[in-house]
């Protein structure tokens, strides 16, 4: 029995097999049309397109590729995903008896929106539970978002003292007045930075530039994540970007199609009782064991704080 989506595969006859030097690739193609030979560059044909070309939209050009093909795998796509979410397809309880695996992903960052490089990383786990699955295992895939540490807490408190200084919504200064002296510091100090960072490789050094290349402002860098200015306000409280983030990371990882138990999500932070007790059982258990001592140690801090 196939699944309701299936029903509207295409039907034989809208694709063709195109063939370049190195590859061979399939396109749609409309059954009732029939194969012509290229048109030359004059004629009664080129003066139409010609013609039809001055009256379109700005940036709309005829020949321009078909997003028909993406549309349709998009529409599968969502079908499916629904039918996951409707049967539980990843939701994993225990069955005694039965080969279990468990997988996890490093609770991304929530200071900010997911990006490319969560996809990629999480690909390696997404696979591999898919592999188990088809071994047979009872797989659990649970997904957690760290929201504990300092740089959201910071961010919090940048973005309150631009409000204060700047007003809601601040009218910042005009960067032409910044002294040249003090662009001319913070220039060498970025690239003396890179300079260091050149010899532990690309990666950490193509950072580094990225960062200052950056929004000055946490304002800006807020506006730039689509947030209306009317609530970027609001995240002068750190809490409030821990109730934003998380969400937005869930319905992402969905339309990705990872394949998560959603009943297994969660927060870090003490907002979520039951992994702040959790994470207390385990420092309580590692003091028994004498494996942590509380004591004084150098620390980095902020004077404003």
């Amino acid at each position: 029995m196939s699944a309701s989506w299936m029903e509207e595969a295409p039907s034989e006859g809208r694709f063709a097999l195109e063939k370049t030097a190195k590859f061979a690739v399939f396109s749609m193609k409309d059954p009732s049309s029939k194969s012509e030979k290229k048109d030359s560059t004059s004629g009664p044909k080129i003066k139409a397109e010609k013609e039809m070309t001055e009256k379109l939209p700005a940036g709309i050009e005829i020949g321009m590729p078909s997003t028909k093909r993406r549309d349709y795998m998009i529409e599968i796509e969502k079908k499916v995903q629904e039918a996951w979410s409707a049967s539980g397809a990843f939701e994993a309880d225990a069955e005694p008896g039965r080969r279990k695996f468990m997988v996890t992903f490093p609770y991304p960052y929530m200071n900010g929106r997911l990006h490319l490089g969560h996809a990629f990383s999480l690909t390696k786990a997404e696979f591999t539970a898919g592999y188990k699955r088809l071994q047979g295992y009872n797989v659990l895939f649970p997904f957690g978002f760290h929201c504990t540490g300092m740089p959201i807490q910071a961010a919090a408190n940048k973005l309150k003292y631009e409000v204060n200084t700047y007003g809601d919504p601040p009218a910042f200064p005009d960067n032409d007045d910044t002294p040249s002296e003090k662009k001319k510091i913070h220039n060498d100090s970025t690239q003396a930075q890179i300079a260091a960072l050149a010899k532990k490789g690309k990666g950490k050094k193509a950072k580094v530039q990225s960062k200052s290349a950056g929004t000055a402002y946490q304002w800006d860098a807020l506006v730039k994540m689509d947030i209306p200015e009317s609530q970027i306000s609001a995240f002068a409280d750190p809490r409030k970007w821990l109730s934003y983030f998380p969400p937005l990371g869930v319905s992402d990882l969905k339309v990705f199609g990872a394949s998560i138990d959603w009943r297994r999500s969660f927060i870090t932070t003490d907002i979520n009782a039951y992994y702040d007790s959790f994470v207390r059982w385990q420092f309580r258990r590692l003091k028994e064991a004498q494996k942590i001592n509380f004591g004084k140690r150098a620390n980095v801090y902020s004077v404003k704080d």
